[in-house]
């Protein structure tokens, strides 16, 4: 195992605070299956559309999401497929913890 160093902790700590949010997760599950339009994923998570906007915002600073400009739409897709990786070992950690399957 390698060794980590302060500086890797410490974006380690901040990548898993800005993913700590049960909206933020929402979000990257419904961008699961591709780009949506910032309509789509405030509809499909439930969000309010300033909600949306402020979480998308977290996760574009994070390096997570990345938008793109089609004319008046803005519509954001996935930059980390990794993330995915991270979701579902997590999920599975929780049912684990928690006894669901």
């Amino acid at each position: 195992m390698s060794k980590v160093d302060q500086r890797q902790l410490t974006r380690m700590a901040n990548l898993f605070a800005k993913l700590a949010d049960p909206a933020r997760l929402r979000i990257l599950q419904s961008l699961r299956q591709g780009p949506l339009r910032v309509g789509e994923i405030h509809r499909n998570c439930r969000l309010k559309q300033a909600n949306t906007s402020k979480h998308l915002r977290v996760l574009r600073e994070a390096g997570l999401v990345s938008p793109h400009r089609e004319g008046t739409s803005v519509h954001y897709a996935i930059s980390e497929p990794l993330i995915f990786g991270l979701c579902d070992l997590a999920c599975g950690t929780a049912k684990q913890s928690t006894g669901k399957s």
